[in-house]
């Protein structure tokens, strides 16, 4: 099921996206919180970022899993620049150091 989150005409999030991901000992997983109009990247079950747009959070999964920091903070700085927020970046640099 597409979902359409924040007023978008374009689809915000799909099944495939709201997979769980392995993270070395972790799970990250997109969450869609329509009560909130957003979606949320939780680890472990717990919210780190969020966006309206599910595909942001996703992207920053998959670059958190890839071990780019550089790649992760940009993303990072991204969702904050667009109108989501996260953790602050230097609890990000922690779990990417394992």
């Amino acid at each position: 099921m597409t979902r359409n989150i924040g007023g978008s005409i374009l689809p915000s999030s799909d099944a495939r996206i709201r997979r769980p991901l392995t993270f070395g000992k972790s799970t990250l997983q997109v969450v869609a919180h329509e009560g909130f109009d957003t979606h949320f990247l939780t680890l472990d079950g717990r919210p780190i970022a969020e966006h309206p747009n599910g595909y942001s959070c996703h992207e920053l999964a998959v670059r958190m899993i890839s071990g780019n920091a550089d790649r992760v903070k940009e993303q990072h700085d991204y969702i904050e620049a667009c109108g989501g927020m996260c953790r602050p970046w230097r609890a990000f640099a922690y779990w990417m150091e394992g």
